[in-house]
């Protein structure tokens, strides 16, 4: 558990991250406590940086996408082991600037994984096929989410 959090400021937190625009006086009611103790507790979460900022989570049909899917994506192929590793970290900051992705990471030393998002699987199977004629790519694995039991803002699968 994070060092600082007592067990009020996780109320809260959850409560916020159900509804960041629930007003202080219905969270105070919620977790029986006065609302300055509810306001002065959420500014100090934000001061310390434990809340970063507060976002609106935009259900991913609005945009057209009804199908997501995990894609791991393996760079490789040249001719110094270092040229990989670069290769790998700017080809997902590329990644990243994609709509159509909602999540990338990065597995040391040269496999990326990313959540993509599309009209359907056929479209997601699209552009992993586009990826994969990367000469960097040496290897695609495209893996679909059926189902998301929580993080569905992560996966773009509706709750």
């Amino acid at each position: 558990m994070p060092k600082g959090l007592d067990d009020l400021d996780r109320r809260l937190i959850k409560i916020l991250q159900r509804d960041a625009r629930a007003p202080f006086t219905h969270i105070a009611s919620e977790l029986d406590q006065p609302d300055t103790t509810i306001h002065f507790r959420t500014r100090k979460l934000i001061k310390n940086n434990v809340v970063s900022r507060f976002a609106a989570l935009v259900r991913p049909e609005a945009f057209g996408y009804h199908a997501a899917a995990l894609i791991k994506i393996e760079i490789g192929g040249h001719i110094l082991p270092d040229i990989s590793k670069e290769r790998t970290v700017s080809f997902s900051e590329e990644l990243a600037e994609r709509e159509d992705i909602l999540w990338v990471a990065i597995e040391e030393p040269t496999m990326i994984h990313a959540i993509f998002l599309g009209e359907s699987m056929r479209t997601i199977h699209d552009s992993r096929d586009a990826i994969g004629k990367s000469p960097d790519v040496v290897n695609t694995v495209l893996i679909p989410l059926s189902k998301v039991v929580k993080g569905w803002e992560l996966s773009g699968m509706p709750e």
